[in-house]
């Protein structure tokens, strides 16, 4: 067991919160991810101690499988490099989820905890695994969900830290949801209280619930790639529009890490948003786009996600992350606005196309 986390229970005096689980979870997610990234560029640590079940696969793998049917001819060429790529991406999620087991399966864990806690991540949709997580949530057992968005494949092949994240939702009865965002290259924690951010070179830091970045570059926002075709549209407004492939690992790097002021997150689904509590814990504000509702503080958001697990409300498919309510306004009016004007198929109402801020569109804000 890690006692290096900077958290405040010890799991001797009181029990481990969600923080400690959320914290060991997330630190097993970030050196697997660190690994797998170093595996590829490097090659795999001769020295490095693998479990029984992955020698035993080292071994099978040297075998010859089209030995035995001399008839057949492997796949060559690009089918097999398609076949190997879509293989590695397939194994990195399994190897996620099984390291943040082994990190929360501990007899220490199951101790302080009072229960074994269960991981999920790596079997069954994401609707099935909704449906476990939230049936365990309401029997009161603690829970973990680690889900990845964005595109893994994309990582291991191009290296953008942007292409793909793993979200991590932890519940522990008697404590509220907790979060993590993992990139590759960070992880991001937070709950109604507290957040954190914990890269593998720097370890962990306390993060104080503000922005880091001052003043914002007012150039640049970030939106989904499925938004790409308003790009120059959207030019008008921002001179810099972002599309990374992950908005949630994008969110990470450039407006929590960086200067970038608002951002557009497609969510999708609950378990794929912990970018959502941990960007308000770490000083933003969100807006839902279904209804105009502002989340600014922490334990709104921690309500609000629980409320979702539990399906006593609908999750909203699409948020904004910005620093400030103008910002956030602001950059939803944009986008309604250039997607009415970009679908209108009148050609008199053209005109209004001419004017960006014809009957003070910004003005009003």
């Amino acid at each position: 067991m890690d006692h290096s986390l900077p958290f405040h229970l010890d799991g001797r005096t009181e029990p481990f919160g969600a923080d400690v689980v959320t914290g060991l979870a997330a630190h097993a997610a970030l050196r697997a991810l660190d690994l797998v990234s170093r595996e590829i560029t490097s090659g795999q640590d001769m020295n490095q101690k693998l479990e029984p079940d992955q020698a035993l696969a080292k071994v099978l793998a040297l075998q010859d499988e089209w030995s035995s049917s001399p008839r057949n001819r492997p796949p060559a060429g690009v089918p097999r490099q398609e076949e190997c790529w879509n293989e590695k991406a397939d194994a990195v999620m399994g190897r996620v989820v099984s390291d943040v087991e082994a990190a929360l399966t501990t007899g220490e864990m199951d101790r302080s905890c009072g229960q074994p806690i269960t991981v999920f991540g790596s079997h069954g949709s994401l609707a099935e695994r909704m449906e476990a997580f939230r049936a365990r949530v309401k029997a009161g057992q603690p829970v973990v969900s680690v889900s990845a968005s964005g595109c893994m494949r994309r990582w291991l092949t191009t290296r953008d830290a942007t292409a793909t994240s793993l979200s991590i939702i932890t519940y522990i009865p008697g404590h509220p949801l907790f979060a993590a965002a993992v990139t590759p290259t960070t992880a991001l924690l937070s709950d109604c209280s507290q957040s954190w951010r914990l890269t593998l070179a720097d370890g962990w830091q306390a993060m104080a619930g503000e922005p880091l970045i001052a003043d914002p570059a007012p150039d640049y926002v970030l939106l989904p790639r499925s938004l790409e075709h308003l790009a120059s549209r959207i030019r008008k407004h921002y001179k810099e529009p972002l599309f990374p492939y992950d908005s949630s690992a994008a969110i990470v790097q450039a407006v929590l890490s960086g200067a970038v002021p608002v951002a557009v997150h497609f969510t999708e689904h609950v378990l794929d948003s912990a970018i959502l509590p941990v960007a308000i814990g770490h000083g933003m504000i969100a807006r839902l786009q279904n209804n105009g509702d502002l989340l600014e503080k922490p334990w709104e958001v921690s309500k609000y996600m629980y409320k979702a697990v539990t399906g006593e409300v609908p999750f909203s498919d699409s948020l904004v992350i910005a620093r400030n309510v103008w910002d956030a306004r602001r950059v939803s009016r944009i986008l309604a606005r250039e997607t009415a004007l970009l679908e209108q198929v009148n050609p008199l109402d053209a005109f209004l196309d001419e004017e960006d801020d014809l009957f003070g569109f910004d003005e009003d804000i």
